[in-house]
């Protein structure tokens, strides 16, 4: 085996494919050579705060190549999530090789491709993270018995898109915002209303089909007034719990003041991995948070299976080409160009 692989690495404010050492596993790692992976929001932001030498990326799917001592074959086929630009212990997806923790990782069953394997680990942990522990809603394997209103704000974002489906598992009536172009694709997903964010009374909107009793929310755009915006959408008796995908900075007072009763909280994934994290704007970095890795392990023995039952319907993807197009890939996030839809590139 050669001693050096292919990596996506930081160099500066941008990227670059680079020759570097492949990855050694240390205890209760797994070596993974990487078959596809996807590209979230998160990579591209990170590449341009990092350090040069870091290598970029969270979403893969591949093979083990080296199991360790664990528990899987070598040659299965597994999806996960890594903190891509993590140092300590060093990580990152975009490569031919990675490593990461044995228990962090789902087979992938024969009727789902590497590519479609790949949508999945970083957006649906985020899901499960936000709705399962910080708004404690009533977990897929117990559904709620009467349903309940969940918004789901950005309802076409990766994180979105997997939101939805997971609130109807959880037995909830699922309200999610979109684009007008986007609301057939919502309610394929499950959910029983789609409300145009473009509309300036969807607030309004939301609080007839919750009939004044919306007391969860997802909010995956968190930013130009989208919690102040939900607030106004809010139980206006019971208030409700908003968790966001992007810290709220001075924004709580506001939606108190809007509505008195609500609670708004962020949420950041990267708390699985149980190490110390630099994104103190976050509300879950201040704390230990040791349920958040034994969650999203107990998650990742339910995936498999919601896949093969098509009970969970991974995000639509794109292929962009290779490592080599990666960075072309970012370059449309940042403009924006990016919409219901998941970038993908072939590794090996």
């Amino acid at each position: 085996m050669a001693s050096t692989m292919k990596a996506l690495v930081s160099v500066g404010k941008a990227a670059e494919v680079q020759e570097i050492p492949i990855p050694q596993p240390g205890f209760g790692e797994i070596v993974v050579k990487t078959h596809y992976v996807a590209q979230n929001p998160t990579d591209w932001k990170a590449v341009s705060m990092v350090p040069p030498g870091r290598t970029v990326g969270c979403d893969f799917a591949g093979e083990v190549y080296d199991n360790n001592g664990s528990h899987w074959r070598p040659g299965q086929r597994v999806s996960g999530f890594v903190q891509g630009t993590a140092t300590d212990p060093p990580r990152g997806a975009f490569a031919e090789y990675l490593v990461i923790e044995a228990s962090l990782v789902y087979p992938i069953p024969d009727s789902t491709s590497y590519q479609e394997a790949s949508v999945l680990p970083l957006p649906i942990a985020t899901a499960i993270q936000a709705m399962f522990q910080r708004l404690n809603m009533p977990e897929p394997s117990k559904p709620a018995k009467t349903t309940f209103p969940f918004l789901v704000n950005g309802g076409t974002s990766s994180v979105g898109k997997y939101a939805v489906q997971l609130g109807k598992m959880a037995g909830a009536y699922v309200i999610a915002t979109g684009s007008k172009k986007n609301h057939d694709l919502l309610l394929s997903l499950g959910a029983d209303a789609a409300i145009d964010y473009n509309d300036a009374d969807w607030p309004e909107q939301v609080r007839k089909k919750s009939h004044d009793g919306l007391e969860h929310v997802l909010d995956c755009i968190a930013e130009n007034g989208t919690p102040e915006a939900i607030a106004k959408a809010l139980s206006p008796t019971k208030g409700g719990h908003i968790v966001t995908l992007l810290p709220i900075g001075n924004v709580r007072p506001q939606v108190e003041s809007i509505n008195s009763k609500a609670k708004i909280e962020s949420t950041i994934v990267y708390t699985v991995f149980q190490r110390p994290l630099p994104y103190k704007a976050f509300d879950n970095c201040g704390e230990e948070t040791p349920d958040d890795k034994a969650i999203w392990e107990k998650y990742l023995q339910m995936i498999p299976g919601w896949l093969q039952n098509n009970k969970i319907k991974p995000n639509r993807v794109k292929e962009m080409g290779t490592i080599d197009d990666i960075n072309t890939g970012f370059k449309l996030q940042q403009e924006g160009k990016v919409s219901a839809e998941k970038l993908v590139y072939r590794i090996a």
